[in-house]
């Protein structure tokens, strides 16, 4: 227990009412969201039925870059990128760096979309990273959930702002929650009171904010950190130190190797090079990048999910015209730091990638129990404040947001599944979204009891998740037969887990769990 004086104990419970309250209902978003991202590799195979390869790069493939790099300008022989993506395929981009229309530092070259066993070209798109990349229809459903979650689907650089202010506001709450909190570690065991439904939801939000704070503040710092970084403190510290060039920049803080051989000379074996790499680094590549192909001075960067018991993922650096291996390089810089270790540590913190599933499943339930916390909050500091209106309506908000989000992303991935057979996933994923939001809010507004309102969300909810698995093998996915023989379990465990999802909402939807109070917000409470 914390000892505090009751003046600053006043002090900091209004900073954590009031930062929940002014900003709860987007901290939710930004929460729950967060907790499906952390999925988003999942999520992506599952929506392309399973059809991502395991080892994109169990195939020779020297012979394939070679062959699509002598179909481009040799411009755009700066800087090659390849990786797999949502729906196996394999992606080689190759480009330069340039300025966009906006006046913007950007990348502009040829996408091929290649099969990732025959290496045929699928498709073929020419232009700017942004335009190129955001054309896939495989990957529409995991990046809509992702770029909702990282920016909002604000225009950049305002919803990396937008995020990076929710981070703070969730760390100050976090913090002042710790603080205040008198019993700690007992709380982490409390079984709620059933004497009253006050008493019932209060000690409700304790026991999951006891299991949430400390996930919260390291999520609210790795957040706002990431966020920040990206949208202010990089670019600033490009104009600043490098006159704006903030592709020098980059290349600084990454330690890339600067240009100083530009003799032609054909790039060395990249199989063997994959080959070592992958015995270097204790798992199979990921994807790599090629800078300065053709030339004396190429490099090639090699990169690895973490081996077994390693928390960060790895990088292996080879001399392009020779093949030599370079060594394993950190994330930032050229050499290992204190600095870089640091850094190396901030997306696995945020995203629970450090274990693998296990750690990734934890961050999601810590996530739910951080959402329902956020809400349950908002509630109780509203309960108290249900005699002004305004309040009231925030209160009336409550369900809306905190059922119709989840109803929104569902209807998000219905629109996937109905776009797709037209390869028209890039619209159809927003418009699913903005529709299944529509009929929540339209509820929300017409429905006034509280208690019928969160049952008829509820079913919804039920519906929409046991719909996505049937729809998704309704427009031509992989049957559990297909997968099962094909070695894709997580899509099945997917389907399963949806279905079951699905089933408990319908079933809490008949009434059958309202026999224990249930604290309802509304105009009462």
């Amino acid at each position: 227990m914390i000892t505090l004086s009751q003046d600053r104990i006043k002090r900091l419970v209004a900073i954590h009412g009031w930062s929940g309250a002014v900003l709860g209902l987007l901290l939710y978003v930004v929460l729950l969201t967060g907790a499906v991202a952390v999925f988003a590799f999942e999520i992506g195979t599952w929506s392309a039925s399973g059809k991502k390869s395991q080892t994109p790069f169990a195939q020779p493939f020297d012979g394939t870059l070679r062959t699509l790099a002598a179909q481009v300008p040799a411009d755009y022989h700066e800087d090659i990128g390849v990786f797999a993506n949502s729906a196996g395929h394999i992606v080689a981009f190759l480009h330069s760096h340039q300025t966009n229309a906006a006046g913007d530092p950007d990348e502009k070259g040829v996408l091929f979309e290649l099969h990732p066993l025959t290496h045929d070209v699928l498709a073929r798109r020419q232009g700017f990273q942004s335009e190129v990349f955001g054309a896939d229809p495989w990957g529409a459903l995991d990046e809509f959930l992702v770029d909702l979650h990282v920016n909002l689907h604000l225009p950049d650089p305002w919803g990396l702002y937008a995020t990076g202010v929710l981070g703070l506001l969730m760390l100050a709450s976090a913090i002042s929650g710790i603080l205040i909190h008198r019993h700690l570690i007992t709380d982490l065991f409390l079984s709620p009171r059933r004497s009253s439904r006050l008493l019932t939801a209060r000690d409700r939000h304790n026991l999951a904010g006891s299991w949430a704070l400390p996930f919260a503040v390291v999520l609210a710092f790795t957040g706002a950190f990431l966020s920040f970084a990206l949208a202010l403190g990089l670019p600033t510290m490009g104009k600043v130190a490098f006159g704006g060039d903030q592709m020098a920049f980059f290349d600084r803080l990454v330690g890339a190797r600067e240009a100083g051989d530009p003799t032609p000379m054909p790039l060395a074996d990249l199989d063997a090079m994959l080959a070592t790499s992958a015995e270097a680094a204790g798992t199979m590549p990921t994807g790599f990048s090629v800078h300065h192909w053709g030339r004396a001075d190429a490099t090639v960067t090699i990169f690895h999910l973490p081996a077994e018991g390693d928390l960060t993922a790895a990088q292996q650096v080879f001399e392009g015209a020779t093949g030599a291996y370079l060594g394993p390089k950190p994330a930032l810089g050229t050499r290992p730091s204190i600095g870089s270790a640091a850094f190396d540590l901030i997306p696995p913190l945020h995203f629970g990638t450090f274990a693998g599933l296990l750690s990734r499943g934890v961050w999601f339930a810590l996530g739910l129990a951080a959402c329902y916390v956020t809400l349950t909050g908002l509630r109780l500091w509203l309960r108290r404040r249900a005699a002004d209106p305004p309040w009231r309506r925030l209160a009336r908000a409550v369900p809306v947001v905190g059922y119709g989000l989840p109803i929104a992303m569902a209807g998000s991935g219905i629109g996937f599944f109905l776009g797709l057979p037209a390869e028209r996933t890039l619209s159809w994923t927003p418009a699913g979204f903005l529709i299944a939001a529509a009929i929540a809010i339209a509820a929300g507004l017409a429905v006034r009891d509280g208690r019928t309102l969160a049952r008829a969300y509820r079913l919804a909810l039920g519906v929409a998740f046991v719909a996505l698995p049937l729809l998704r093998m309704a427009v031509g996915g992989t049957g559990w037969g297909q997968l099962a023989a094909d070695g894709n379990l997580p899509v099945i465990a997917f389907d399963l887990c949806l279905a079951v999802a699905g089933a408990g909402f319908a079933w809490a939807a008949t009434g059958r769990l309202g026999a224990r109070p249930v604290p309802q917000p509304g105009p009462a409470e």
